[in-house]
């Protein structure tokens, strides 16, 4: 793989060196941990012709909110952005005065207030927040563990590290106080209100939106985006990140389309059968 610099920011040519094929692609600023990835031009095309088309899109992560807020230039327009694994929701607004025109969604950001706390405690230190979920920050913290709150509000994160193993810990978490839960992936576990998640955000979006989940489908490829994928009528899968939606795929074909090609140009392959897809709606 090589990569040859554009004249666009952050724009590349990636080439394949197997056949020789240049394609190009925007590179992501790195997240607060360090890791980065690409997203093709195509892709950001695809998904605006989408958009075009009359297809709502929703924009579903578990990163912090600095990150998602850090990459917007970078990823496709859409008609939401959630945040923090399902705490916080955002949508486009054009009649903001400012560079990237987004409002958040309050009513929703109340529902976690009981255990998360209020927005108003973004700026105060996680050890004097008000909530159960800064409890349990604060015991885990007393346990030995650093949990990670670099700009999360409504969740936290524990992660692998030194001596310390995935088992320690899913054992950390495995009494987790009432009104909490985890989710976990790729070596480190996401905790959160049991009235956030992916899955909920995901419900109150399509309530808002006037989506039935028969008409609703899914690009995923990691643990914590099973509990959406069972929800939904269809699921495509650029690639998989864990062997338990592999697993979950290789059970039900018929409703999981898996790419054969890896990393962006997976997403390219199954964003063309989403377009079939999606035309089926509109052909009848």
């Amino acid at each position: 793989m090589l990569l040859f610099p554009q004249v666009l920011p952050n724009c590349y040519l990636w080439v394949e060196k197997a056949t020789g094929m240049r394609y190009k692609v925007l590179k992501l600023p790195p997240s607060t941990t360090g890791t980065s990835g690409m997203i093709s031009i195509k892709t950001l095309s695809k998904l605006a012709q989408l958009r075009h088309e009359g297809v709502m899109l929703v924009l579903l992560t578990g990163a912090r909110t600095s990150t998602l807020l850090q990459r917007l230039p970078y990823l496709p327009a859409a008609d939401a952005y959630v945040a923090e694994n399902g705490g916080r929701i955002f949508y486009p607004d054009q009649t903001l005065p400012t560079a990237m025109p987004l409002m958040e969604d309050s009513k929703w950001r109340k529902v976690h207030n009981a255990t998360a706390g209020s927005s108003s405690q973004e700026d105060v230190e996680p050890q004097e927040r008000k909530g159960a979920l800064w409890e349990c920050y604060r015991q885990l913290l007393g346990d030995g563990w650093t949990p990670d709150v670099h700009s999360y509000t409504t969740s936290f994160r524990l992660k692998v590290f030194g001596k310390k193993t995935m088992e320690d810990v899913q054992g950390a978490l495995a009494a987790l106080p009432q009104g909490i839960t985890a989710a976990f992936n790729l070596g480190h576990a996401d905790v959160f209100p049991c009235t956030s998640g992916k899955e909920n955000a995901a419900k109150y979006l399509m309530s808002k939106f006037d989506a039935d989940p028969s008409s609703c489908f899914l690009l995923c490829d990691d643990d914590n985006d099973i509990g959406l994928a069972k929800m939904l009528s269809k699921v495509f899968v650029p690639g998989f990140s864990s062997e338990s939606l592999r697993d979950l795929a290789e059970k039900d074909p018929e409703k999981f389309v898996v790419a054969s090609k890896r990393g962006f140009l997976g997403i390219e392959e199954v964003l063309d059968k989403v377009d079939d897809h999606a035309n089926s709606y509109v052909l009848g």
